[in-house]
């Protein structure tokens, strides 16, 4: 009966937290498609809001028809892994204009005695946006920092089942910080809140969208690393081709 107890509990959080990200997120989505379509070239955020929002909506649905077709998962996967790559491509060019503003700022400030309103700002953007940009990909590829020293030492069903029931948990908690997110930039954006951190004090909304686009990256990945454990578990040698340090 705990056990149960402890089952509906849970269904029941999952459940809340669908409803608040449904509400949250797909509530006012539609505003943004709508000044995009009003005027095209007016706000480039507004743009890059619907392009990413476009391209999660393409990347599931060509993933699903492929494997849908193709009587697997494994095109929606790489889908989803496709997709997760191309924006830490994005997150790696951003260490690069971070590095090149941080050197035009040493320059400016000591060398010419003149150093920029903007600087401070477009360094903790540029660090923000790439971390976001990156963290799917790490899981993508396994980098993320956990404790194996008994983790290595397993074979490649054992430790799919130990990252099914982590992702499993994980799953949830990711949902539940995509729908935070998502309200934490939306009113920014209805009030179009200003940084308040420099003399530059640009608009801050559009940094704070890529936090979203950071979990919703993340809980694309995660959900194609619990596909990938599946097929671990259920046909190892459909993941061969792909070697153990992919999926494990």
């Amino acid at each position: 009966m705990e056990m149960l107890e402890f089952f509906r509990s849970f269904l029941n959080f999952i459940g809340r937290i669908l409803m608040y990200f449904w509400t949250s997120f797909f509530q006012d989505t539609g505003s943004f498609f709508k000044i995009v379509a009003e005027a095209p070239f007016s706000s480039i955020f507004e743009l890059l809001i619907v392009l990413f929002l476009v391209g999660v909506a393409l990347t599931i649905l060509i993933g699903t028809v492929r494997s849908v077709a193709g009587f697997s998962v494994m095109p929606l996967i790489q889908a989803v892994e496709n997709y997760t790559r191309f924006f830490a491509w994005i997150g790696a060019w951003g260490f690069t204009l971070l590095m090149m503003s941080m050197v035009f700022e040493v320059i400016s400030r000591y060398f010419l005695g003149a150093p920029t309103k903007w600087a401070f700002e477009v360094a903790y953007m540029l660090m923000g946006t790439s971390f976001m940009f990156g963290i799917a990909y790490c899981m993508q590829m396994r980098r993320h920092v956990r404790v194996d020293f008994l983790y290595d030492n397993l074979g490649l069903k054992s430790r799919s089942i130990i990252d099914l029931f982590g992702f499993l948990i994980l799953l949830p908690m990711i949902l539940w910080l995509c729908a935070g997110l998502w309200e934490y930039f939306h009113q920014a954006y209805k009030v179009n809140e200003l940084s308040g951190e420099s003399a530059w004090n640009p608009i801050i909304w559009p940094f704070k969208f890529t936090f979203v686009i950071g979990f919703v990256l993340l809980l694309m990945q995660t959900i194609a690393e619990v596909m990938k454990c599946i097929l671990v578990l259920s046909k190892p040698r459909v993941l061969e081709a792909e070697g153990e340090e992919t999926i494990g």
